[in-house]
């Protein structure tokens, strides 16, 4: 039968996917995607967390994630049994071999009185029920010894047999009635009896509350790394502190979004919309902050000061600016309306030669802008009310807005409706070439496939 390791090995290689690219598909680390392929479960960080690994591997590699869970569970559980059953045979060992050893001396003292009673011809009655007497009190002295190994290893019977000589010291006193007596102790030995068969239930009842006491206390954390990832919780702060910029972060409620407030101000994101600020003030977004994956009531989180490229990627202008407050772009009336629409493309330019590709994208409220401009990086960035953004591209431009209707893009000058208010929408504007003349393009905006 497969181990896991080898189940999501042989299913990664059957996909012809290398664990880079099961990384990158996944957002799981590669030396954990390898731990868990090599069976090295002391690696990951937690169980949690194992079982979050192979749910997620399991749906990338088209396998059914609950038999994998199972089988990964029948592995760990029969290891460990394993291991119980080889620490029961060694304790079983240990206890029967004093056993052994006082039979062999009930023996040897019950040889030991019949050659003395053959020896004497069995003088007398007297004598043979003396040499009984002797017998007996051995075979009770061996059984007090066996009892006595016995209770060593067993907290339960030692407790009985504390409980039963506090028995016969209440009854040798006299001045007390016996009924209650016996009432309070057998009380007493129910309550140990419950205690000693669930000692570890208690026990583990105070952990738990240790461990519920921690977690209530936020835990506070220094990062002055560029980038980094971390596992947070409700309640976390991380102070996050690379040169240049600095922000306080607190982590609120976690869930499919997070809701955290970063220097006083209150903001929510999720793995499809990160958060970007301009946290130093000069009007250029330089942190942002994504969900990587998130378990129940724990997150991985990445925090990355931006660098200079990834501020603003494009060659037009790397500025973003505030437009007058009576500039047409705020008019409604102005968005473009005569332009051709062929199975959901929208034409700007038809026939014509292939020029740059100058997109404005002015926000009315706080909007959301994700880009991709030819093959270079994807960026992003979140634009304020009144700013506007421009990108310059050769051939194409892939663009996602968050809250489309509060934005007014305009395309080599021309003013296009991308969406409705509150909707987010995925955009290409691309140059195709012209089916009757190759030398000519048109340029087209459609939903990004």
């Amino acid at each position: 039968m497969e181990t896991i390791g080898q189940i999501l090995k042989n299913a990664r290689e059957k996909k012809g996917l290398s664990i880079e690219e099961l990384e990158a598909s996944t957002h799981i680390v590669a030396r954990f995607i390898k731990a868990l392929e090599n069976e090295e479960f002391d690696v990951l960080p937690g169980e949690i967390y194992v079982k979050g690994f192979i749910k997620n591997l399991s749906d990338k590699l088209s396998l059914d994630a609950e038999m994998v869970l199972e089988r990964y569970n029948l592995q760990k559980n029969g290891a460990n049994s394993e291991q119980n059953l080889l620490k029961n045979q060694k304790n079983q060992k240990k206890v029967k071999e004093p056993v052994v050893s006082n039979k062999e001396e009930i023996k040897e003292n019950t040889a030991n009185k019949e050659a003395a009673v053959d020896k004497d011809n069995i003088k007398n009655i007297s004598n043979e029920k003396a040499v009984k007497n002797n017998e007996e009190k051995t075979i009770k002295e061996t059984n007090k010894k066996n009892r006595n190994i016995n209770l060593n290893n067993n907290a339960e019977t030692d407790l009985l047999f504390m409980a039963k000589r506090d028995l016969n010291k209440l009854r040798r006193n006299n001045n007390r009635s016996i009924m209650p007596n016996i009432i309070v102790v057998l009380a007493v030995i129910v309550v140990i009896a419950v205690i000693v068969v669930n000692r570890n239930n208690i026990l583990g009842l105070f952990s738990r509350n240790k461990r519920q006491n921690r977690n209530d206390v936020e835990i506070a954390r220094n990062i002055v790394d560029s980038k980094a990832k971390q596992n947070v919780k409700v309640g976390d702060i991380i102070y996050f502190k690379p040169l240049g910029i600095s922000a306080t972060i607190k982590f609120n409620t976690i869930g499919n979004v997070l809701h955290i407030n970063i220097n006083g101000q209150d903001l929510s994101f999720s793995k499809s919309s990160p958060i970007i600020l301009d946290l130093n003030g000069n009007g250029i977004n330089d942190f942002r902050i994504s969900v990587i994956e998130v378990y129940d009531d724990l997150a991985t989180v990445e925090m990355e000061k931006l660098e200079e490229n990834q501020m603003v990627n494009t060659g037009y202008s790397n500025e973003i600016q505030t437009p007058d407050i009576n500039n047409e772009l705020y008019n409604t009336n102005t968005i473009s309306t005569n332009l051709l629409v062929i199975n959901g493309e929208t034409y700007i330019e038809q026939d014509t030669e292939k020029v740059d590709i100058r997109i404005e994208i002015t926000a009315k409220h706080f909007v959301y802008v994700r880009y991709f401009i030819d093959s270079n990086r994807p960026a992003t960035t979140n634009l304020l009310s009144g700013k506007t953004l421009y990108l310059e591209a050769k051939d194409v431009v892939m663009l996602t807005i968050g809250n489309a209707g509060e934005v007014v893009v305009k395309v080599n000058g021309k003013t296009i409706n991308v969406g409705a208010s509150g909707e987010t929408v995925n955009k290409t504007v691309k140059w195709v070439k012209n089916l009757n003349d190759s030398t000519r393009y048109n340029l087209i905006m459609s939903d990004t496939k």
